[in-house]
């Protein structure tokens, strides 16, 4: 008989569903966006309700003509990390969830660094601290809302809200647990430590699990809700980039792959733990396997600043992406001489340098805009595939994988097969985090055997982008000054700032 599964990928901005046929594929897609707020400069705050609307909302619409929805076998979730919000007893937010992007928490970052030290995190979670994240975020609760604090019946993130409106049990996957900062990543525990350290316990967040672990039926209420049965099943998930990656079929040791998203991330899967390196470390989403990541987080967000704020038609609308394709790749290779650095938030990886900034090099008073779009394309290449380089001491490999939405542009694809050297494969759906919840929800519920199994049951096809030879070569020379800028940039802004400092103070 013919089963169904539900992927679900609830992200930052919105949430996206798709139920799968085990005979026929992808049957039908829904999407739903919300908002951020930012009550404050450098806050990120967004109601937790909106996830639960816009699941219910998604998976009714692709439901919705289900002769028999008793045939959806399982749900799984693709999900958006280190985002917090505390509840009451009944699941009902007591304020805004605080996202992950959010920074506010930079007083908190230091007074943890100084009580532990910024390895023992790192060691212990996998996450080097930040000025966001589960942890640091209910410290700053318990100081600036010490009421709310100790009304606060359970402190939730993504995973263990939704799966609380489904099942009753607030369970949250072993990715997400270490991205929170409270979890022994090794041990696949809470760490006793930190949670003292906050001043909170244990039974105040959720039961952590490992994805494709069966959580539990749908309770009664959530199941007519969204217009299934009890008989449906939630399965554990995984962090998005997780999700991604089984989605896009990478699930062996070895196995690299690049997100294109809001933010742009590199992916790999390994055998072992690896602190060596300084990439971020996560229990993956395939049983034994470990995963290490580097997030570029503005990669996705500098195009779009660019078309919202300098790519306006003539009534002062964005101009769609398909133009600005366009007319970049008339601009040719080097973007007739103008550079563009990604560093909206500082670079991350591999220079570290929080205090670079984004930045255009070279504009004279032949360019146009199309020159700077030309430009943006080829810095977040160009930064992406340097952060690349550092996992090939790791992660030699002959091809890349690439999934998101950088993958409806040709044009931005063939930069990186040039920059890189290497061969694209560019799956031909987009939305590979649903695809690699419903593998989850597959094999969590034995509908597969395994994750290579369900992945070959819902896979997508995919092209296969080739590096053109002359423009490796141009490219080459140009990605070295690239990074020496980059390196010169560093000091230039640190400088800069000083002086800035100064002349304020």
């Amino acid at each position: 008989m013919e089963k169904y599964l539900l992927g679900i990928d609830v992200g930052t901005t919105g949430t996206k569903t798709i139920l799968f046929s085990t005979e026929r594929g992808m049957i039908a897609g829904d999407y739903m966006a919300y908002g951020l707020k930012a009550p404050k400069v450098g806050y990120s705050e967004q109601d937790a309700r909106d996830w639960w609307r816009a699941v219910v909302k998604t998976v009714r619409t692709v439901c919705g003509d289900l002769k028999n929805p008793e045939q959806v076998e399982a749900i799984s979730l693709s999900l958006q990390g280190g985002t917090m919000v505390p509840v009451d007893k009944n699941l009902e937010p007591l304020r805004p969830a605080i996202v992950w992007n959010d920074g506010r928490c930079q007083q908190e970052a230091e007074d943890f660094a100084r009580e532990f030290g910024e390895s023992y995190f790192y060691e212990k979670c996998g996450w080097k601290l930040s000025n966001g994240l589960n942890a640091l975020e209910i410290l700053w609760i318990s100081r600036h809302e010490p009421e709310l604090f100790a009304k606060t019946a359970y402190f939730l993130s993504v995973p263990d809200y939704v799966s609380a409106k489904m099942t009753g049990i607030p369970a949250v996957d072993l990715s997400d647990a270490g991205i929170n900062q409270l979890a022994d990543i090794q041990e696949g525990n809470y760490d006793s430590r930190i949670l003292e350290f906050i001043g909170i316990r244990e039974e105040q967040l959720g039961k952590i699990v490992h994805s494709g672990q069966v959580i539990g039926p749908l309770t009664r209420e959530a199941a007519l809700e969204l217009g299934l049965t009890e008989h449906t099943v939630l399965v554990a998930g995984a962090h998005d980039q997780y999700a991604v990656a089984v989605g896009a079929g990478c699930n062996q040791a070895g196995d690299i792959l690049i997100g294109t998203g809001t933010a742009w991330v590199v992916t790999a899967l390994a055998r072992e733990i690896d602190f060596a390196h300084g990439f971020s470390q996560s229990a993956s989403a395939v049983e034994g396997l470990w995963g290490s990541l580097v997030s570029m987080t503005t990669g996705g967000v500098c195009l779009e600043w660019f078309r919202k704020n300098l790519a306006l038609g003539e009534q002062e609308e964005p101009l769609t992406y398909e133009r600005i394709n366009e007319m970049a790749e008339k601009s040719g290779i080097g973007a007739r001489g103008v550079t563009f650095y990604p560093y909206f938030t500082g670079c991350s990886f591999p220079l570290r340098e929080r205090a670079s900034k984004a930045t255009l090099l070279g504009l004279d008073l032949s360019h146009d805009r199309f020159d700077v779009a030309r430009a943006i394309l080829e810095g977040v290449a160009f930064q992406i595939v340097w952060i690349l380089e550092s996992f090939q001491e790791k992660f030699p490999t002959s091809s890349l994988k690439l999934a998101g939405g950088a993958t409806k542009s040709s044009l931005w694809c063939q930069i990186i097969a040039d920059i890189s050297g290497l061969p694209v494969r560019v799956p031909a759906v987009a939305d590979l985090a649903c695809v690699g919840a419903a593998v989850l929800a597959g094999t969590g519920s034995g509908v597969f055997g395994d994750a290579g199994e369900g992945y070959k049951c819902l896979a997508v096809e995919e092209r296969e982008i080739l590096p053109d030879p002359e423009h490796v070569k141009a490219y080459a020379k140009l990605f070295a000054s690239y990074k020496r800028g980059a390196k010169e940039l560093s000091m230039f802004y640190k400088n800069y700032l000083q002086g800035r400092e100064s002349v304020e103070s």
